[in-house]
């Protein structure tokens, strides 16, 4: 079912129920007047005829019916009767009009002072009337034609109109709702006219205050991620397939200059060498991948134990430098550490590891001296800071930098691929932390790791 047959739909139930409300008010409160009035004027009947059979002495019940007749306000089957305290009639003005009357009626009307009754389609009422020498009481009763037919009038109106009116309703709804959700069909031809190669574009905000407004400002923001995905896809693509390409093609140049003749056996192990190596690096390469994939796992944070991050810093120090002798790796404590439980954390030891060895060695390849220095501090939550003296980054870069493969220009000539640093963010991220630049100028580079409170107490 289309969003505007369902508006219009549910406005149209909605006008219907309210109008029929509103006419069976009309009706239920126009026939209770009718109703009413209609008794008051036999109430009025009733009391005249039994003031004139009783205080006027010249008037016997034969007079009176003779009265009765030259009376032109006379109701369709009108009937007024007259009951003595014995409930025998003592007078009626119309002996045609039969209605049964039982004695238990009669005696609620002396008891409760005024009752009504229906027998057939004749309305009756009765009263009491009393004086000091009679103790009588008085039925009236008729049909009102009159407030019939305005009943029926009234009933045939309503009908009428509550038909016109769900009509015009429905019409009037359906125009509405197109007018209400016009905005949201223009949103889905400008969204359909966006292609990968037009991520650029942007959905005309209207109203920024309604709430298609903000639909459309949910829409750009998604747009905005979807094209930045795109851009780092096409990065990673384009990195990968260059760092894939130069190791294959290093090896299929050395074997296919093996082959063009016969080498000595010196020859064929140096090329053989060397190929092995490239393979390595292959397969690191691979290896670095397979990492990268697994850190998506969602169960990891459910797996992760307390461990002090001081123990993971040397031991990733001291893997580094079984590796790379010639670095040189420096950890200093800041004094606003001083107690145990600031330096701990709930984490996975080998991921944290990875990460911090990463940094180390990231640290000290582009560091003019090969060194770097790790401080670690309590800033709103446990805070590392690895520091060295090297090339400034580009601003332009270190928004591109945790991107896997990217490379800057000026580390073109340092051996890697681009992997370390996406991977050591990944990481620090799933341990609910943040790793950023912080300071890249001629005097030192600051990569900054920041553990907060909130984010581990959770």
């Amino acid at each position: 079912m289309r969003t505007r047959f369902k508006l219009t739909l549910q406005f149209t139930l909605l006008v219907s129920l309210i109008v029929l409300l509103s006419f069976l008010g009309i009706y239920y409160f126009t026939h209770s007047y009718i109703e009413t009035r209609f008794y008051s004027r036999l109430k009025s009947k009733a009391i005249t005829t039994a003031e004139l059979l009783v205080k006027v002495d010249q008037i016997d019940s034969k007079l009176l019916k003779v009265i009765e007749k030259t009376n032109k306000d006379v109701l369709y089957k009108e009937k007024i009767s007259i009951y003595n305290y014995k409930n025998q009639e003592i007078y009626t003005n119309n002996d045609t009009v039969k209605f049964e009357i039982s004695r238990r009626f009669l005696n609620d009307v002396r008891l409760e002072g005024t009752a009504t009754t229906t027998y057939k389609e004749i309305q009756i009422l009765g009263i009491p009337y009393y004086d000091k020498y009679n103790r009588l009481l008085v039925l009236a009763g008729g049909v009102d034609l009159h407030g019939l037919d305005t009943l029926r009038d009234l009933q045939r109106i309503l009908i009428s109109l509550y038909m016109l009116i769900v009509l015009a309703s429905a019409i009037f709804g359906w125009i509405f709702a197109g007018r209400a959700l016009r905005p949201i069909t223009e949103v889905i031809a400008e969204m359909n006219a966006i292609y990968p190669n037009n991520l650029n574009k942007r959905l005309k905000v209207r109203n920024i205050k309604d709430e298609i407004g903000q639909l459309t400002l949910t829409f750009n923001n998604l747009l905005t991620r979807v094209e930045e995905a795109f851009q780092h896809q096409q990065v990673f693509i384009s990195n990968v397939s260059h760092e894939l390409k130069n190791p294959l093609t290093k090896i299929i140049s050395q074997l296919s200059v093996a082959l063009l003749n016969k080498r000595s056996e010196e020859e064929y192990q140096h090329t053989m060498t060397s190929v092995l190596q490239d393979v390595k690096d292959l397969n690191l390469l691979t290896n670095t991948l397979l990492e990268l994939t697994k850190l998506h796992d969602d169960s990891l944070p459910n797996r992760f134990t307390s461990l002090r991050i001081d123990d993971i810093i040397w031991d990733a120090r001291s893997f580094l430098l079984k590796v790379q002798k010639d670095y040189t790796i420096s950890i200093e404590f800041s004094d606003n550490i001083d107690s145990d439980e600031q330096l701990s954390i709930l984490g996975n030891p080998q991921l944290l590891k990875v990460a911090f060895s990463n940094l180390m060695e990231n640290g000290c390849k582009f560091s003019t001296t090969q060194t770097v220095l790790v401080k670690i501090g309590f800033e709103n939550g446990l805070s590392l800071r690895f520091m060295n003296k090297g090339a400034v980054i580009d601003p332009k870069d270190q928004k591109l930098i945790f991107l896997p493969f990217f490379r800057a220009k000026k580390t073109a000539d340092t051996k890697g691929y681009g992997i370390g640093l996406p991977l050591a963010e990944r990481i620090i991220k799933l341990h609910a932390g943040e790793l950023y630049i912080e300071e890249s100028t001629l005097e030192q580079t600051i990569f900054k790791v920041q553990f907060f409170i909130e984010k581990e107490q959770n």
